[in-house]
């Protein structure tokens, strides 16, 4: 007698799919339904389960500002819903479909938890700028000219002093930085001698404020720097140092994550989602 499943591939496959059908009858559906084959036709019938949630919304779409975030949970939204704020990621997420709570005659029930909305704050093109070279020392050329072209966002000193300085900092190229000594007045002063021994002295303030957005969207605030220089024979170094950035990085933060429970009528709960 000829063994069909060796000359006939196509009885060979369906032997492998029922043994494959038999392995494993139960398959799951959406919403956290489950289905059984039945061996004898393999069909398919759903296998009742009393804790079964109804049908939900599955969607997690993630928006670039405040006010989307607003829009879409205000659509959405229910009594259950609620804000997280998580500060270390620098994210905002609107839970839409959270548990039931118990401000009600009714039973704390369970929910999915598939229906959310989050904001990621990124950072604004003009802090990236700027905190790109925070805390190096580079060429004093370099300096100047990043100075002179992002000076619009120092509002102390003006701009037009800032800009001086780059210019200062351009004349001064190739001389021989001897010192560095810091003045009543709060500025520091350079002391420099070119290749004819002529000694000149440039002043310099210790301390600059931008005014900019932290975050992508929103409003500009005030951020304070600290110049940082190093004299020497062979040049002179220049870069600077944010002060307590990231205090007012966790303010605007929780201002913002504030102004959207607020936009919303949601509770915010500061921490990590599970």
């Amino acid at each position: 007698m000829t063994d069909t499943t060796q000359t006939d591939p196509r009885a060979a496959l369906e032997v492998a799919l029922t043994a494959a059908r038999l392995a494993d009858p139960v398959i799951p559906g959406e919403h956290g339904r489950r289905f059984a084959l039945h061996p004898h036709d393999f069909q398919l019938s759903e296998i009742p389960d009393p804790h079964a949630l109804p049908p939900y919304i599955t969607a997690q779409p993630v928006v670039d500002d405040a006010q989307s975030l607003i829009t879409y949970a205000n659509r959405f939204s229910s009594p259950s819903s609620l804000l997280i704020a998580d500060i270390d990621a620098l994210r905002v997420m609107a839970c839409l479909d959270y548990h039931t709570d118990n401000q009600d005659s009714m039973p704390l029930l369970a929910a999915p938890r598939k229906h959310t909305a989050t904001l990621q704050l990124r950072e604004s093109e003009e802090f990236k700028r700027w905190n790109d070279i925070q805390g190096e020392l580079i060429d004093q050329m370099a300096f100047a000219e990043f100075l002179d072209e992002n000076a619009n966002d120092i509002i102390a000193p003006e701009p037009t002093v800032m800009i001086e300085i780059a210019r200062d900092l351009e004349a001064t190229q190739g001389v021989n930085f001897k010192s560095s000594t810091r003045l009543q007045t709060g500025e520091r002063s350079i002391v420099y001698e070119t290749e004819t021994h002529t000694k000149g002295e440039m002043k310099v303030p210790t301390q600059f404020t931008l005014q900019i957005p932290l975050f992508a969207g929103e409003a500009p605030v005030d951020i304070t720097a600290s110049f940082r220089f190093r004299p020497s024979a062979g040049g002179l170094k220049l870069g600077f140092v944010w002060r307590r950035v990231e205090y007012r990085r966790q303010a605007e933060f929780q201002q913002v994550a504030t102004r959207i429970a607020e936009g919303t009528g949601l509770p915010v709960i500061f921490g990590r989602p599970a």
